[in-house]
């Protein structure tokens, strides 16, 4: 009938439904754009181990066989089924064409950047990665009830982003512009580019993730070597000033992440009393996130010459200097441990988070 309005109502249930999909398929679209970089990327690695020179690639999309790959001039390198004398096996081949079969499945190759190839469809071609240096760093976290996994990838001279993906949606964006105002307000600011967060673990429990989630994109970024988070659990809360606050529940924390292996902590130093009651690892308390930096660096660094360090000594003779106030040492009454001129083990030297012992030098 001319003239006639209708006016559709929406229940609550079908508003959030809608809501509830569509936030599924932009997670999809995401998930399916990695997907598609991951592999690309993994595929060039392998394909330029043995042909350094392989600039693109064309594949059958139907099959996900790779059919050719190519210089940057357009010459070919390897062509399937075989190429004589080409340092592509069959096997390498076939290991590129089962990466290829599986993302092919969830399609978006156009978004992908597969052309249609000379040959006509199925067949597609896409330039393989240059090389953007996209680096990366990776730790576990002690979750409540089970270890996550956290990685970082940075890429320099993207477009510049800073993504957090893996956690509650609820806390994904306050926890991402939390550890951002960190970083940035203590000065760690890396050169533009796209940084990109995932997490994974079952349950995340308050704060005590941000200082294990920032430091491992400032490794990605090139702060310090990325495998200096390796061996270190790293368990604190961040304020939007750069500060590592202390956590709740830190003795459960630190338990699981010693049944899981660990030996090396960086809490808060409000924590440090706390954790150190635990004679069986070795934590360190810090005041913030660059002390955190620092802290692992020097843990990566060799603590021993090439002449080892002397585990024992005389009682009362010279031990040399702390390594970490310079304070001159002597071995103790045991003869196995050192303390400085006055007795003390204690050191107050230049690490204020927390009480370290003394140690010798190099």
């Amino acid at each position: 009938m001319k003239g006639l309005t209708v006016t559709v109502k929406t229940d609550p249930m079908t508003a959030a439904l809608s809501h509830a999909t569509e936030d599924a398929l932009h997670a999809a679209t995401r998930a399916r754009q990695v997907l598609h970089r991951n592999t690309l990327e993994y595929a060039a690695r392998l394909i330029r181990d043995v042909l350094p020179d392989a600039a693109a690639i064309t594949a059958d999309t139907d099959d996900g066989e790779l059919h050719e790959v190519r210089d940057a001039s357009g010459k070919a390198l390897y062509r399937a089924p075989f190429t004589p004398n080409s340092p592509l096996t069959d096997g390498l081949a076939g290991d590129v064409t089962d990466l290829l079969k599986h993302a092919f499945l969830f399609g978006g190759l156009e978004e992908a950047g597969w052309e249609t190839a000379a040959e006509g469809l199925p067949y597609r071609s896409v330039p393989l990665p240059t090389g953007a240096q996209r680096s990366t760093a990776a730790t576990e976290f002690p979750a409540s009830r089970a270890h996550g996994s956290i990685r970082a990838e940075y890429t320099p001279g993207a477009p510049p982003a800073f993504e957090l993906d893996g956690l509650d949606d609820a806390c994904i964006r306050e926890t991402r512009d939390r550890i951002r105002a960190a970083i940035v307000n203590s000065g760690l600011e890396w050169k533009p580019g796209h940084m990109r967060i995932v997490a994974h673990w079952t349950v995340t429990s308050g704060y005590s993730a941000d200082l294990a989630l920032a430091v491992t994109a400032l490794a990605a970024a090139g702060a310090i070597d990325p495998a200096a988070l390796n061996g270190v659990a790293l368990i604190g809360e961040l304020g939007l000033d750069g500060r590592v606050r202390p956590v709740r529940n830190i003795t459960a924390a630190v338990r699981s992440a010693q049944d899981a292996g660990y030996l090396k902590f960086i809490v808060a130093a409000d924590d440090f009393d706390t954790v150190s009651r635990n004679v069986d690892i070795t934590p360190v308390g810090v005041t913030d996130l660059p002390a955190a930096l620092a802290f692992l660096q020097e843990m990566h660094e060799p603590t021993t010459s090439t002449t080892e360090a002397r585990t024992s000594g005389t009682p009362g003779e010279d031990a040399g200097p702390c390594a970490q106030c310079d304070r001159p040492l002597i071995w103790d009454n045991t003869g196995k441990g050192v303390n400085d001129e006055w007795g003390e083990y204690i050191c107050s030297g230049p690490r204020r988070a927390g009480k370290v012992v003394h140690v010798l030098a190099k």
